[in-house]
Formats: structure tokens, sequence, C-alpha cells
């Protein structure tokens, strides 16, 4: 079982890197990629430190420099505005796997609540870092006005489209799992 679940964890890391290049630029260093729509996957797929680890180590192979990011790679991704998104998926994925694992959420509804509730971690996360940021560190005066109308205007509901289509995805692709794992531990 183990093996299997290291094999999973190197799937999600797989499909967020591919995930990031398939991108679309946004005003104010950002670009909207599918690496979300990976993060929700893992918190479904694997239990709470597997999902932790992956999107963890995703984000650290990112930091070493390896070019798996939206925008490359490198330590200096961290001050990128965007970094606070790659922080959020990290916190997403754990958090929303606890808490399948822990309320044994199995409908196509629980999915989607669960994928809403990774919206508001992960948007809080990336929001936060990306005033911070370009106030703090790159020394823009973005209206906030303006953050916010980008992440409600395209972002969110983008987003919140996804979740639709993945929340019915999930069942079947949990189940096909599951029914796997019944198969292989039988034999």
């Amino acid at each position: 079982m183990k093996t299997r679940l290291l094999f999973r964890a190197a799937l999600i890391i797989a499909l967020l890197a591919v995930g990031a290049r398939i991108q679309i630029p946004l005003p104010y260093f950002d670009y909207y990629t599918l690496q979300f729509t990976f993060v929700l996957l893992a918190a479904v797929i694997l239990p709470p430190r597997y999902a932790w680890g992956a999107v963890g180590t995703y984000v650290l192979m990112g930091l070493i420099g390896i070019p798996i990011f939206a925008g490359g790679g490198g330590l200096g991704y961290i001050v990128r505005p965007s970094f606070g998104y790659l922080i959020g998926f990290i916190f997403t994925a754990g958090i929303l796997s606890y808490v399948k694992h822990h309320y044994q959420i199995h409908s196509r509804k629980g999915y989607f609540g669960l994928n809403c509730l990774g919206i508001i971690i992960t948007y809080l996360f990336g929001l936060s870092y990306k005033i911070a940021m370009l106030a703090l560190y790159l020394n823009e005066t973005v209206p906030l006005n303006d953050i916010f109308h980008v992440a409600f205007a395209f972002d969110i509901p983008a987003d919140f489209l996804m979740i639709i289509i993945l929340s019915a995805a999930e069942v079947p692709i949990v189940n096909a799992l599951q029914s796997l794992n019944q198969r292989a531990l039988s034999h």
C-alpha cells in the first residue's frame, strides 16, 4: 500500500508540473494555471501526510531551481507576488485531505464543498502574500481594488467552474482507485 501511495504522490507532483505549464498570464505577475486542479485532486486521492508531502515536495523542487513553476523556479521565486498561492497549495492539500478522510467524504456534493473550502484557503494565502509582496518588497502601489478585481473577475470564477467539473470527476476517480486497491489486496 505504501508503494501505491508513493506512486500517487509522484503522479501528483508530475501533474502539478504539467499543470503549471498550462497557463494564462494575468496582470500583477500572476498566471492562471491548472495546478490548483491537481492540488484538489491530491487531497482526495492521498491521505493527509502524503498530500502535504506531495505538494510540499513540488514546491521545494521548484525552490531548489527545477523550473516546474508557472514562471520557472529557483529561490528567488519567494519574492514573486504569486508565490503565496504555492504556499496556499500546501495548506490546501493537507487540510482538505484531513477533512476528506476525517469526515469520510465520498459524494459529489461533499467533494464540491471540500473544493470550495480549497478556494478559500488558497486565495487567503495567495492574495495576502501578493498584497504584501507588491507593497513591501516591490514598492508597487497597486490599488487593492485592482488586485481583487483580477481575482474575482477571472481567477475565482474560472476556479469555481473547474471545481464543478472536478467534483463530478472525483467520485469515479476515487472509486476506481479504491477498486484497484481492493483488487490488489485480494491477489
